[in-house]
């Protein structure tokens, strides 16, 4: 026999149930966060993606052929990928997606996946450069192929 646990109604208790901006107002607020939001993401993304090519530059550098920060650049990839669909770039996206399949698992970086890498980072910079927004399937698709070839290829 199963037991009917009733949850408890703090929440209830600590939200005013009067006051506060009328409901227009409040939407017009979120929406011009929101837009804020969108506005800085590009800054945000680049000092991103810098952080990413400093660290593609240190890698390659040092240690072009040994245990290189594959966890910290695939968690920065990760993350500019993450945040490109929702901010209005796309691609960053896509090619975001493929340097995360690339760099997933990989304990070691070898020299000729050096360029694999570098690849993605100039086409992210490059769609940044060219403010590259909005929804173009078409060419989602072929960067997509064309960066799962380059992959396959190493």
């Amino acid at each position: 026999m199963a037991d009917i646990v009733e949850p408890t109604r703090r929440m209830a208790k600590r939200v005013n149930k009067t006051g506060g901006p009328p409901p227009d107002v409040a939407i017009m607020r979120a929406l011009n966060a929101a837009e804020d939001l969108v506005d800085n993401y590009q800054g945000w993304a680049v000092d991103d993606l810098e952080a990413l090519w400093r660290t593609f530059l240190e890698a390659s550098e040092k240690d072009p052929n040994g245990t290189l920060n594959v966890k910290g650049m695939y968690d920065m990839s990760h993350e500019i990928r993450g945040q490109g669909g929702s901010f209005g770039f796309p691609l960053i996206s896509v090619v975001g997606d493929s340097l995360c399949k690339f760099l997933e698992g990989k304990g070691t970086i070898m020299a000729k996946d050096l360029d694999v890498i570098r690849v993605h980072i100039l086409a992210m910079k490059a769609v940044f450069r060219q403010g590259i927004k909005g929804d173009s399937s078409a060419l989602n698709h072929e960067l997509a192929s064309l960066l799962r070839a380059l992959r396959e290829r190493v």
